[in-house]
């Protein structure tokens, strides 16, 4: 709480740190606070919670706030904030390193190591020059934007596909836009960078897999919620597609900061042709520290009377 009670410093504030995993422990652990800050985001702030709790600001420290009822919190005069920009170089670093590591087999190659197998694989697995690949990606924002820019910096050509970023903005990045067809049906590697939303839920499904390139790969770092699974476990064990590197999942165990580490399952562990990394995408030491400032001074903005600077919803009844 160092990062949080140097923010508040010279306010009359008192922390409450709770672990929460429910709907029910959101309403029953937070009753009577002003102002939150959620660090994990492990239930979802629903109508009920938002009413319920009746508070002055819910700060989401992170990006997505898929989560959290912001039509109800606005019509209950709650602000919803999140930190929209703390990871954007972590992110994109994170999704050209598994681009690489799908694109040089560099997990098959350590697993064979690992089991006393000196196995090249020359020919049965082909690997090309990164200079005669090409990167699609699927949404077009600040992220995406910091992959293409590295991706580039690698030899790769880039393309990309977003309904709301037109063609010249992306050739402004060196980027060639793109249909989504035809960017699912010629990349190499598609890597996503697009929200969760109720037009994109479930956008990857079998027909989009069967339209890739056999030895084509998959990466999301962006919500898991945008992939239908079961389609894209059948699709690698199929050989649709050559493998997939994912970091985002539709069911997560919940965070914890202490105690044991909380179980995965996930139909994907079996797989030798997928990379798996725990939602840990916007990890670094300085983004964790950025977000938990970020969130925390938008919250005192708002217990002092002033407006937040990362709104992402417009409460019709203020207090």
């Amino acid at each position: 709480m160092s990062i949080e009670r140097d923010v508040f410093d010279g306010l009359d504030v008192t922390f409450r740190p709770v672990d929460v995993r429910s709907t029910n422990e959101l309403i029953e652990k937070l009753d009577g606070v002003d102002a939150v800050i959620d660090r994990v985001l492990n239930a979802p702030y629903t109508a009920e919670v938002v009413t319920a709790l009746d508070c002055d600001i819910i700060a989401r420290c992170g990006i997505g706030v898929d989560k959290i009822d912001l039509d109800a919190a606005a019509e209950q005069g709650t602000y919803v904030v999140n930190v929209p920009s703390y990871c954007e170089e972590e992110v994109s670093e994170h999704a050209l390193l598994l681009v690489l590591a799908l694109e040089r087999n560099l997990i098959g190659y350590d697993a064979d190591l690992k089991r006393g197998r000196w196995e090249k694989g020359v020919g049965s697995m082909p690997i090309h020059r990164l200079g005669t690949r090409t990167l699609g990606l699927v949404g077009f924002g600040t992220i995406a934007r910091l992959v293409a820019e590295k991706a580039q910096a690698l030899g790769m050509d880039v393309v990309a596909t977003d309904p709301y970023v037109d063609a010249d903005e992306m050739e402004d990045h060196g980027v060639e836009k793109r249909s989504f067809d035809a960017v699912v049906e010629t990349a190499d590697t598609v890597s996503v960078h697009a929200p969760l939303t109720e037009e994109t839920q479930d956008t990857f499904d079998a027909d989009i897999f069967a339209r890739m390139k056999s030895d084509a790969y998959f990466v999301n770092v962006a919500r898991g919620g945008l992939v239908v699974e079961s389609d894209l476990r059948e699709a690698l064990q199929n050989g649709d597609i050559a493998g997939a590197a994912l970091d985002v999942f539709r069911e997560e165990p919940a965070d914890r900061y202490d105690g044991p580490s909380p179980t995965f399952e996930s139909e994907f562990r079996e797989l030798e042709n997928v990379i798996l990394t725990p939602h840990i995408a916007w990890y670094s030491v300085e983004a964790s520290d950025e977000k938990r400032r970020t969130a925390a001074r938008d919250v005192r903005r708002v217990l002092e009377g002033e407006n937040p600077q990362n709104a992402v919803n417009e409460p019709s009844g203020l207090r």
